[in-house]
């Protein structure tokens, strides 16, 4: 067996350099995906990269759509083997340090460490759709990239959905130098310890949309997003700090990952413990003390850094081409109307919209994709006398709209222009959403 790091060495945790973060933000961050000869599901790099920032990728280590595909019994080796490298002090060391002053990658250190030490050796059991039901393990090919660009931007992804997250999560530490590991700062210490006494404080009939609330309105965290704070407490409740006894966290007793799988109802968005946790069970006092006892509470707040002076953005970066800008007509949508859709920085379509009705004060456009696919925003004259374009399975497709008028990469660029012909009837059901979904569900009717 390899060691648990080889391999990964390549793979930075800390995407330090904004550039590169800029980047692989307009490649993972552009809804822009595909499926390669192998059946993978990869994101496209857009056309607009130049040569300068393809080199500065390989320099990171972080090349888009680098896949590793590892078997079930070798994942679980790899993931305790890179826990048991990982001291239970250092590892809550960079999860406090993940509250202000480190990358929020560190977060996931914690979580996947718990995870590792507690996952037991077995084999692999399958559940209905094809995951491991005591790991969540499946054979498909995971994008590394992609899985470090997501523990930098959000925090997650430390094994609660897969092991091999936690092994990259590990591997990627373990990699770098011991130097690079994060203190916590006195602020993040204390910012910690308020959060701490917020949930301690929570009314008992809290559940965690009302812990996340109360933590993003306190504006404790950096990158202070509903999202953020929920990524927090599902870590929390998963090493075992907000948990039930029905429904314990890892260092409480080893869960399965059918276990983790059930919620009170459908609703639920989280994973047990939290989705069966509210403030009437409090914190686990003494695994808090156990982690973090280390970490004592200055006595006084400590200064916030000063926030660095917002700059105007330029028109044009080497990291984020200028495109042209399609002129747009305001007003409310109309039948009629052909909306230009910004797919990503080098792919535009258009949209025509069918009728336009009001529902509980919304308005909502029916609207069908044109078969445009330009690397230019179209023209009202380039749209007059196109077809409709069908999913790529052949299938008519439609969807009412709501925020045409004010969705970013949605931009009205003609009105009254005729319905173009269709050789097959409207969609029998037409879902209902919103003008992003124009931007997002791209991939099903062109090959982008």
């Amino acid at each position: 067996m390899p060691s648990p790091t080889s391999s990964l060495g390549v793979l930075k945790l800390l995407l330090v350099d904004p550039t590169v973060t800029t980047l692989l933000s307009r490649i993972y961050g552009s809804h822009q995906t595909y499926f390669d000869e192998k059946e993978r599901y990869c994101h496209r790099v857009p056309s607009t990269f130049t040569e300068e920032d393809h080199l500065r990728l390989r320099a990171a280590g972080l090349v888009p759509n680098t896949f590793v595909q590892w078997g079930h019994d070798e994942v679980i080796d790899r993931l305790r083997q890179c826990a048991k490298a990982v001291t239970p002090r250092r590892a809550a060391n960079a999860f406090v340090a993940s509250m202000t002053s480190a990358d929020l990658s560190w977060l996931t250190v914690l979580p996947a460490a718990v995870l590792g030490r507690a996952m037991p050796v077995h084999d692999e059991a399958r559940m209905g759709g094809g995951s491991c039901r005591v790991c969540f393990f499946n054979a498909d090919a995971i994008d590394a990239t992609f899985e470090a660009y997501m523990r930098h931007a959000q925090g997650a992804s430390w094994g609660e959905a897969h092991p091999a997250h936690g092994v990259l999560a590990l591997g990627s530490a373990l990699a770098g130098p011991s130097s690079a590991w994060p203190t916590p700062t006195p602020r993040d210490v204390w910012v910690f310890h308020q959060l701490l006494d917020l949930l301690r404080g929570l009314p008992p009939s809290a559940r965690y949309s009302q812990a996340r609330t109360a933590i993003h309105k306190a504006r404790l965290l950096s990158n202070n997003r509903p999202a953020r704070c929920e990524t927090v407490l599902e870590a929390l409740a998963f090493i075992g700090i907000l948990d039930t006894p029905e429904h314990p966290g890892l260092m409480n007793r080893f869960t399965s990952a059918a276990e983790r799988d059930q919620r009170p109802s459908v609703r639920v968005e989280v994973p047990a413990p939290l989705a069966w946790w509210s403030a009437k069970e409090g914190i686990q006092e003494e695994l808090v003390t156990r982690l973090f006892g280390h970490l004592e509470r200055p006595k006084q707040e400590p200064v916030a850094p000063a926030s660095p002076p917002t700059k105007r953005r330029k028109a044009a970066t080497p990291a984020a081409p200028a495109t042209a800008k399609p002129k747009s007509i305001p007003g409310p949508p109309t039948p009629g109307s052909v909306y230009a859709i910004r797919f990503s920085e080098d792919r535009w379509g258009a949209a025509y919209c069918h009728e336009v009705r009001t529902e509980r004060g919304v308005q909502r456009g029916r609207m069908e994709y044109l078969d445009l696919l330009s690397p230019e925003p179209p023209s009202a004259k380039q749209v007059v006398g196109l077809g409709f374009k069908d999913r790529l399975n052949g299938e008519r497709w439609q969807t009412w709209c709501s925020g045409l008028d004010k969705t970013t990469g949605v931009k009205r660029i003609a009105t009254d222009v005729p319905a173009p012909a269709h050789r097959q009837p409207g969609p029998k059901r037409v879902p209902f959403g919103g003008a992003s979904d124009l931007i997002q569900l791209a991939g099903w009717n062109f090959k982008i």
